[in-house]
C-alpha cells in the first residue's frame, strides 16, 4: 500500500530487484492523511483471511516463522515485533537541521512467560493525562499477579491479527492509528467479559432498536476448535484451577527480538545509521558479497574501504577516497573527492576536489568543483 503518486515508482522497483511475488500494489490517495489504521480499512475488502501488516520503514533479518509460531499457538488475536531500544550514541552527527532529540518510550507489561501483552501504554499518553503514574485493572491483577513491565522495547510495526480485526476497525472509525490506537485497545480488552443484550423497550419493535455491538461479537470461533480446547488438557498458566487463557477471547502476544538487525528507519538518524550497517550485515548472509558492483568502472586507484557500498555502473576516478559510506547506481565521481559516512543516492555527479563528509546526497544532484560538505542534506536535483 502506497501513496498514488509513488504507485508507479515502487512497481518500477520491484521489476528492478527482480521480485518473484505476485504484488497487488494499491495506492491510497495523496490529499486525505490516512493513519495505518484508516488504510487497513481502506482496503479491507482485499484481505480475506488473517493478514500479516509490515511497515515500510522496517529494516530487519528476522524470520516471520517466529511470529507465525506464536500466534498460531496461543490462537493469538494479534503478535506483534518488539526490539530492544536503539542504543545509538547521542553524539552521532545527524545530517540536516539540529533539533533537540525526543526519547520517547512505551510502557509494555508481560506475563510471566515473557510474550503475552497484559499492559500497553506510551510516555506520551501519560503526559495527554497528565499522570505520572501507572495504573493496572484489577481484572488483569486477578489473573496475572506478577507483571514484568518494560520501557527499553521498541514496536517495530509489524503485526500478524486476525481477519475479524479487520472487520471491526471497519465499523469503528474512530480508530486512526494502529500502534498507537488499535492496539492498545486490543490489550486492554482482553480482559473484558461480553455485555449482556439489553431487552428492547415493551414499546418499541425489535426492528426500530439500536443495535451495540461490543468487541466481543466480532469473534467467531469455529465448533470445533471450541471442542478441541474443551477436551485439551493443555493449560497457558498455572497457580489456579482456572480454563485455558482465563476464559480471554482477545489474546495479545509480542516475539521479541535479541541480536541481529532490527531497526525503524523512521528517522534521519536512524536512516543514516542502517545503510552504514548494512555492508557488514550483508556479509553475515552472503559470504561471497562484494562492496563493489561489477559493472562499476574504477579508474587509476581509488580507495574504497570494506564497509561501503558501491552501485552498478558507478565511475569512481582516481585518488578517491572513500569511507563508510553508501553509493548508489550510476553515479560519477571525479578525482580528489573525499566521501565519509555519506549516503550518494543514484545519479549524483561529484566534481573534482569535493569533501562530503556525514551528508546525504539526493538522486540527481550535481555537487560543483572543491565543495565541502558536512553533515548536510542536499534534495533531489539541486546544483
Amino acid at each position: 500500500v502506497v501513496s498514488k503518486s509513488y504507485q508507479a515508482a515502487t512497481q518500477n522497483l520491484l521489476d528492478m530487484c527482480k521480485v518473484k511475488m505476485k504484488l497487488d500494489i494499491v495506492g491510497i490517495p495523496d490529499q486525505d492523511y490516512m493513519g495505518t489504521a484508516d488504510t487497513l480499512r481502506y482496503i479491507k475488502d482485499k484481505i480475506k483471511r488473517d493478514v500479516l501488516v509490515i511497515s515500510c520503514d522496517l529494516v530487519t533479518e528476522i524470520s516471520i516463522h517466529h511470529i507465525a509460531n506464536i500466534f498460531r499457538t496461543y490462537d493469538a488475536t494479534v503478535t506483534m515485533l518488539l526490539c530492544n531500544a536503539s542504543d545509538m550514541p547521542a553524539d552521532v552527527p545527524v545530517p540536516g537541521p539540529k533539533s533537540k532529540k525526543r526519547t520517547e518510550c512505551d510502557f509494555i507489561g508481560f506475563d510471566e512467560k515473557g510474550s503475552r501483552v497484559l499492559f500497553m501504554t506510551s510516555e506520551a499518553d501519560l503526559a495527554d493525562k497528565d499522570d505520572d503514574k501507572i495504573k493496572l485493572r484489577k481484572s488483569m491483577l486477578k489473573r496475572h499477579p506478577n507483571i514484568n513491565i518494560r520501557s527499553n522495547l521498541t514496536d517495530c510495526h509489524l503485526y500478524l491479527m486476525k481477519k475479524w480485526v479487520i472487520d471491526y476497525l471497519a465499523d469503528n472509525e474512530n480508530i486512526s492509528s494502529i500502534k498507537g490506537e488499535l492496539i492498545p485497545h486490543l490489550v486492554k480488552k482482553q480482559f473484558t467479559k461480553r455485555k449482556k443484550a439489553d431487552l428492547p423497550h415493551t414499546t418499541e419493535s425489535v426492528a426500530s432498536q439500536e443495535v451495540q455491538t461490543d468487541i466481543l461479537s466480532y469473534i467467531s470461533e469455529p465448533s470445533l476448535s471450541e471442542e478441541i480446547k474443551a477436551m485439551s488438557s493443555w493449560i497457558d498458566h498455572r497457580g489456579d484451577m482456572e480454563e485455558c487463557f482465563h476464559g480471554s477471547k482477545i489474546r495479545c502476544y509480542a516475539h521479541i527480538v535479541n541480536g541481529g538487525l532490527c531497526v525503524r528507519t523512521n528517522t534521519v538518524g536512524t536512516y543514516c545509521e542502517t545503510n552504514r550497517q548494512i555492508p557488514r550485515f550483508l556479509k553475515t548472509i552472503k559470504k561471497d558479497q562484494v562492496n563493489v558492483h561489477p559493472s562499476a568502472e574504477l579508474k587509476g586507484k581509488p580507495q574504497i574501504g570494506s564497509d561501503c557500498l558501491v552501485g552498478e555502473r558507478c565511475e569512481l576516478a582516481d585518488k578517491v577516497s572513500v569511507k563508510r559510506s553508501i553509493i548508489g547506481s550510476e553515479c560519477q565521481i571525479s578525482e580528489k573527492v573525499k566521501i565519509s559516512s555519506s549516503l550518494i543516492l543514484n545519479n549524483v555527479h561529484i566534481a573534482e576536489g569535493c569533501s562530503i563528509q556525514g551528508c546525504i546526497i539526493s538522486d540527481d544532484a550535481h555537487i560543483e568543483e572543491k565543495c565541502e560538505l558536512k553533515d548536510c542534506i542536499v534534495g533531489s536535483g539541486q546544483h
